[in-house]
Order: C-alpha cells, then sequence, then structure tokens
C-alpha cells in the first residue's frame, strides 16, 4: 500500500482548496503488498479520497488508515479505511450509495456529478476479489473502506524463483533484446528486476507512449516486444496494429501484458497478431517461458 503514501500529493491541491487537511495514519500495514491491479485500485483510493474531501466540511479532516484482517479460516485482507468530518449518511440512504446515478443529498449541495462514482469504485474492487463498505453516523461523519487479499512484494517473489541450473546455463545463454511500452515504472522496474535476476543477457529497453514504438523497433531491432494496453496516447490495440503494418517489424513478436484478461479482448488481440497474452500481476514462472520461447539461445560447444 506504499501507493497511498504517493497519493497524497495528488490530492493535495484539492484538499487545500476546500481547506480539509488530508492524514495518513503511520502504521506497519501501509508497507503491506496486496493482490490488485495498480491503476484500478488508483482510481478507486482517488475516487474515495476526493469525494471525502468535497464532501467534508470548511477546516474539515479527512484520516486514512490501514489495517491487517486475519480471522480464522479466511485468507488474510488488508482494509483500507478513509474517514471523513462532513455531515454524515443517513441510514435509509446507505443502501443506495453504490448504485448507478444514486446521488445522496444531491439536491443539499452545489458539487457536480454523474453518481457513478461508487458505483464503478463496487466493480472494480470486486473484479480485484475485494469487498467495499461505509460506516456513517448523521453529523459525525463516514467512513468508506476497502478490503483486498494480501500478497507478497513481486520482488520477493522473484528472489524465490528458483534460476536455472549452472550446467543448463553453461549449455544455453539467453541473449537478446526486450522492448516494453509500459507508462508504469513500477512495471518496468519488476519486468527489470526478473530479467536481471533470471535472464541477465537480456538487454530491457522501455518507452510510456506507442506512437514511438516503430521508430524505436527500427533502431534497436528487439526480439520481444511486451505491450500494455493503456498508454498515455493511444490504446495497446492500436500500437499492436502499428506494428503490423509496418514492414520492418510486423515479424518482430508481441505479447500484450494487461490487468483486463475479458476474453473477449483476450480473443481479439490474439487474432490480430499478438502471440501471446499475460496478465497483470504477472506469474513469474509464465513469464520467463514467454521470454525463452522468443528469445534465441546461443548454444556452447561441450566436449
Amino acid at each position: 500500500m506504499i501507493l497511498l503514501v504517493k497519493m497524497l500529493n495528488t490530492i493535495a491541491p484539492l484538499a487545500e482548496n476546500r481547506k480539509v487537511k488530508v492524514n495518513l495514519i503511520d502504521c506497519p500495514s501501509n508497507h503491506s503488498f496486496v493482490k490488485a491491479d495498480r491503476q484500478r485500485l488508483k482510481q478507486v483510493l482517488l475516487n474515495l479520497i476526493n469525494n471525502s474531501i468535497k464532501y467534508n466540511r470548511s477546516n474539515g479532516t479527512v484520516t486514512i488508515s490501514t489495517k491487517t484482517i486475519n480471522e480464522y479460516d479466511k485468507p488474510e485482507v488488508i482494509r483500507v479505511s478513509i474517514s471523513d468530518t462532513g455531515p454524515g449518511i443517513n441510514p435509509d440512504d446507505l443502501k443506495k450509495l453504490f448504485k448507478p446515478f444514486e446521488r445522496i443529498g444531491a439536491e443539499q449541495t452545489d458539487i457536480e456529478g454523474s453518481g457513478l462514482g461508487l458505483a464503478v469504485v463496487k466493480k472494480f474492487v470486486e473484479a480485484m476479489n475485494g469487498k467495499v463498505g461505509v460506516e456513517s453516523e448523521v453529523g459525525s461523519g463516514s467512513t468508506f473502506w476497502i478490503e483486498l487479499p494480501v500478497t507478497e512484494s513481486q520482488l520477493k517473489l522473484i528472489a524465490g524463483t528458483p534460476t536455472i541450473s549452472a550446467s543448463e546455463k553453461e549449455m544455453s545463454e539467453k541473449i537478446g533484446t526486450v522492448f516494453c511500452i509500459e507508462d508504469n515504472s513500477s512495471n518496468i522496474e519488476l519486468i527489470e528486476q526478473i530479467l536481471d535476476s533470471q535472464r541477465p543477457n537480456i538487454r530491457l529497453i522501455s518507452n510510456t507512449n506507442g506512437k514511438q514504438v516503430v521508430s524505436m523497433c527500427i533502431d534497436h531491432k528487439p526480439n520481444l516486444i511486451l505491450l500494455d494496453l493503456n498508454l498515455p496516447d493511444m490504446h495497446g490495440a492500436e500500437v499492436l496494429e502499428l506494428i503490423q503494418n509496418n514492414k520492418e517489424t510486423k515479424d518482430i513478436p508481441v505479447v500484450i501484458i494487461s490487468a483486463d484478461a475479458m476474453p473477449q479482448q483476450l480473443n481479439k488481440l490474439l487474432n490480430n497478431g499478438a502471440k501471446k497474452y499475460l496478465t497483470k500481476p504477472l506469474n513469474i514462472i509464465e513469464f520467463l517461458d514467454v521470454i525463452d520461447n522468443f528469445i534465441p539461445s546461443i548454444k556452447h560447444k561441450t566436449n
């Protein structure tokens, strides 16, 4: 949940504008990791924190806290709670909160909104195998919370992944270039860590924008392209089409890496030329198998 710390700068201007103080309670669970899609989790947290600021009172407070919940015979989860000092919510209205187009107390405020926010929060959290809820007392404020399953740091998982044996390494070394198109620095760092520790002779280059992919491929001639779908300038499907339509890049294998595991999307991209579709969070063994399938080996002679 280190993501929480990084998000404080994002919401600071809104909090300052509405004269609301935001506090993140320091506790050990802030440094835990949850199994979730980073982008969707960020959207969920921003939505809940922004609401707690917008619907607060002037000179009010927002308190963000986390805790580990470990109940008997249930998977361990992290609960993130976001509490405000706003007017609170009538008990009869609580059950309407997560329904589309329901804006509780809209007639009492001049704050604009579509009413879609909390419905999307619920959809995203449940898609990540989590839970969402709210507790409120009229006149005292509200607390919205989400729960997500605990996982280990991806880097710890890498450290626990067995490397190839010395004899195998002497027989075959993977040497080549992988081009990663990804706008999330944490995901790029993860892939870099995997390759550094497991396939040290593979060079990684990266870029965040889709429009530059073809020219960079022509310059660097990668053996494999790893393509995220949610890029800042265009969708990954469009990038795949650009690669496929250029005679100098059309034969470079493209592997999609995305949190979107919907079968319709997966099948469409595979039919359009992608060689493989990996979902986030990455399965390291599966990822290395893909690398080994597309990166050439330098064979060593044996006596």
